[in-house]
């Protein structure tokens, strides 16, 4: 484990943002065990010997930190060795990191016996590999990019300053990304360098090249082509990485930013060779069960779960894109998906011991995780007792309670004592964020508070859970959700057409929402008749999609073939069009102004009813 006497260091008494150190040391080695202990804020590299030993930190809160063990054996000589640490400080706040100021923390041991720990002699200085304090972003979900450079020699080695920071650092709760065989781009036909990697993948960027001079080389990527080649600036998006080159043959290898795309471009001066280019793939280790699909449906089956593998790495990723963000409602799919497609729930309950911290004052969960002072939305906080059910459901593991069961408490405790006299929920007051599903009147771009359909059925159908849930560990939760289960009828229920409208005294009416209408026992037999036709509905959208078929399921004894025909018709669409990975909506890349996803997690859902409906 990490040495308990070492210490939190970094090369100066304080950082800019996207500073790059490198930490050098040696050790001796005859035989046995060697392993690196390490915590790095951002996230580090580790080389030994000059060969690659790992990467990739695990992000925690100001209040706990994880650490990596690595086993660095393999790398190690017989007699002296060097070890080399770069660690970046990423100095922002992002949707998958809170800035808690630079550090790294780190020992290595040789058969058990500490022979490095950080502390005031190690030596350290500015990384020459990376460019230092650059402020350009990605997505300001992904915060600031990374660039490489070979023209800056390497700075002498100093002492390092000692951090005064206290936390409480722990294991990495998942594990590590395992990389694979490296995936080579091939170049298309064309005056561009346009270059395919053949199917989405997710990794990182390597590129060989010869310059025949010092110039810049800016590679883009993408998940699909546009106006002739990679459109990698997308309103304040840019999704390309710098690379400085000189005279001659040289390599990098990006490991700080991780790249999802099918297709690359590179953007250089017409001397330069490019020799390779590509992405070393890096997936979370899983064992997939075996199915007897054929046809349509183990075409789609076997693209959702690549599209899930695509979207793990450190935690849930909405999308390895544009966001690697872990949102409740995203992971809840993920996490149904993963119960039936792999072995193990490890990573289901990693994740949502992870979200439950979480918690905000005002009693609802951040937006994503680890980050801080999001747009809460209580429709995600509603799910998260849901989510938790479900694992218990799947594991009958109740020992996750002790972790998570505070943090329910407080989200169901929250939104009960804002129920109104009428029984209902209003929506909540900005900056919360009344979203429901990307489709009209359930987005949150309304922002007056009113009550809302989904928010109400949602509270019913998450305390119904949340209950048996407060059974198993003898407590209760005094609601009365009949009081309210009548008020959303009178409130929101068209008596001439058997639909329930979004807002009260409203016309739309949404699959989504008499979805889950039907879902709490509301509605009759005209509401699921409209659910399959759509008929005067707002169509779910493909997030939401597991709702409406557990809405018809319960609700019709016939409603298997059509989930199926309606699995097969959307995502048989999207194979039509090329996908390789499943999207995140129907729009494609043309969504949300040319910035949709083509691999996000939340739409691998049908692989839950394949499993439910032929028991592979």
């Amino acid at each position: 484990m990490l040495d308990r006497n070492a210490k939190w260091i970094w090369i100066a008494p304080e950082a800019k943002r996207n500073e790059y150190a490198r930490f050098e040391g040696g050790f001796s080695f005859f035989g046995g065990e060697a392993r690196f202990f390490v915590a790095a804020e951002t996230d580090y590299v580790l080389h030994i010997n000059g060969r690659l030993a790992g990467f990739g930190q695990f992000a925690g809160y100001p209040f706990e930190k994880y650490y990596d063990a690595l086993d660095i054996s393999a790398l190690c000589a017989e007699g002296q060795n060097r070890f080399s640490l770069t660690v970046r400080y990423e100095g922002v706040n992002s949707a998958t990191h809170i800035d808690d100021g630079a550090g790294v923390i780190f020992s290595l041991a040789v058969n058990g016996v500490t022979q490095v720990r950080s502390g005031e002699d190690t030596l350290g200085a500015l990384e020459h590999r990376y460019l230092q304090h650059t402020e350009r972003a990605i997505t300001s979900q992904l915060g600031l990019t990374a660039g490489m450079t070979h023209r800056v020699a390497p700075s002498a080695l100093q002492p390092c300053f000692v951090l005064d920071r206290t936390c409480e650092i722990k294991t990495r709760p998942v594990k590590k990304t395992v990389t694979g065989e490296p995936a080579v781009a091939h170049r298309l036909e064309g005056a561009r360098r346009i270059y395919d990697l053949g199917r989405e993948e997710a990794g990182y960027l390597f590129l060989k090249v010869r310059a025949g001079e010092a110039c810049d080389v800016k590679v883009t990527y993408a998940e699909h082509l546009s106006d002739g080649g990679v459109r990698y600036l997308i309103g304040r998006r840019d999704f390309s990485l710098d690379f400085q080159c000189v005279s001659g043959e040289q390599e990098f290898l990006q490991l700080f930013v991780r790249v999802a795309a099918r297709y690359l471009e590179v953007l250089a001066p017409e001397s330069v060779e490019v020799h390779s280019i590509g992405l070393l793939p890096a997936l979370y280790p899983l064992t997939e069960r075996t199915v007897t699909l054929e046809g349509l449906d183990r075409q789609i089956y076997d693209t959702c779960v690549r599209t899930l593998r695509l979207c793990m790495n450190q935690h849930y990723e909405d999308c390895p894109w544009r966001e690697q963000a872990l949102y409740v409602m995203d992971s809840r799919n993920q996490m149904l998906c993963g119960y039936d497609a792999f072995e193990g729930a490890a990573f289901q309950r990693a994740n949502l011991v992870l979200i439950s911290k979480g918690l905000r004052e005002d009693g609802l969960l951040e937006l994503t995780y680890p980050a801080v002072n999001t747009p809460a939305i209580p429709f995600f906080s509603l799910m998260y007792p849901v989510a938790v059910s479900e694992y218990i459901q799947h594991t009958s593991d109740r020992s996750i309670l002790s972790e998570t069961m505070g943090a329910m408490r407080r989200i169901m405790e929250h939104l009960r004592d804002r129920l109104g006299e009428n029984g209902l929920l209003c929506e909540l007051e900005a900056p919360y964020w009344n979203f429901y599903e990307w489709s009209e009147g359930s987005d949150g771009a309304i922002r007056e508070a009113r009550e809302h359909l989904i928010l109400n059925c949602a509270f019913v159908y998450a305390a119904r859970a949340f209950r048996e849930l407060c059974e198993l560990v003898g407590e209760a939760y005094p609601v009365d959700l009949e009081r309210t289960c009548r008020a959303i009828t009178e409130c929101f229920f068209q008596s001439e057409t058997g639909l329930f409208s979004l807002r009260a005294g409203g016309r739309e009416c949404s699959q989504l929402g008499n979805a889950f209408a039907l879902l709490i026992g509301l509605g009759d037999g005209r509401t699921v008749k409209a659910l399959q036709t759509c008929s005067g509905l707002i169509p779910a959208t493909l997030s939401m999609l597991p709702f409406v078929y557990d809405a018809l399921l319960l609700r019709d004894a016939n409603a298997r073939e059509f989930v199926l025909a309606d699995i097969r018709q959307k995502y048989g669409s999207m194979l039509d069009r090329g996908a390789t990975s499943f999207w995140e909506t129907l729009e494609g890349a043309s969504a949300f102004g040319n910035a949709g996803s083509l691999c996000h997690g939340w739409s691998a859902m049908p692989i839950h009813y394949y499993h439910r409906f032929f028991k592979i």
